[in-house]
């Protein structure tokens, strides 16, 4: 039981992007898709999504294809997405920020507890506006709004984007508990973090998956080759 993407194309306008991307990520475990800017990251998630035109290719999750869903159709069949740039909304209160994230599953009816406890900092600031929060607390609402809905799958697209170094060890330790109970894909292009985190890897380049391993098991020269390309 898992997410799977499989030969997944991806264009925008004229060009194609992406070039057969296959992917799996499994719950217990956090999979990171990690590439220099520009391989093809976050329009693989994009594409995940629904959120780009995909010609061909598949997407499903536990066996259920959702190749042809709506982008809410796929956050209701259980992904949680974390877009890059968190998109919180700044003019919102914590709390509506949050509420806005029960939208994706009917039948959560308030915030889950268990939100504060892996974000205590978001209970302290309910009230607050999101616009007003520090970088590394609007990534953590953008990451509990995404959980609010129960996921299955949480995709978090470059949450170490703009941090500082003590925040960034905190998300860390928040992902690898969160994949107790979740699948985690992890779009990254800090790799020591992804590489310290990551239960298995993806490595993309030019739209196409290049290698793919355990965090050991990587070829470390052609990684660092593909990362500084």
């Amino acid at each position: 039981m898992a997410l799977e993407i499989c030969d997944l194309t991806a264009t925008y306008g004229e060009g194609t992007v992406l070039h057969g991307v296959s992917l799996t990520a499994k719950p217990g475990m956090v999979t990171a898709l990690v590439g220099r800017n520009g391989a093809g990251k976050t329009t693989t998630l994009k594409a995940l999504m629904g959120l780009v035109t995909s010609p061909s290719g598949t997407v499903s999750l536990d066996g259920k294809d959702l190749t042809k869903l709506p982008a809410y159709e796929r956050a209701r069949a259980g992904i949680g997405y974390v877009p890059q740039g968190r998109e919180i909304f700044p003019q919102l209160t914590v709390k509506e920020n949050l509420e806005l994230g029960m939208e994706a599953n009917p039948e959560v009816r308030s915030i889950p507890e268990d939100i504060f406890e892996t974000f205590p900092v978001l209970k302290e600031f309910l009230g607050r506006r999101g616009g007003d929060l520090s970088g590394g607390q609007q990534q953590q609402l953008a990451i509990a709004r995404a959980l609010v809905a129960k996921p299955r799958v949480l995709v978090l697209d470059e949450p170490t984007e703009g941090i500082q170094p003590s925040v960034i060890q905190e998300i860390g330790r928040v992902i690898t508990r969160l994949k107790q109970n979740v699948a985690v894909l992890l779009v990254e292009q800090y790799l020591e973090f992804a590489l310290d985190i990551a239960d298995d890897v993806y490595v993309i380049e030019k739209g196409e998956i290049v290698q793919h391993g355990k965090p050991g098991e990587l070829d470390e020269e052609k990684l660092k080759e593909t990362m500084s390309l």
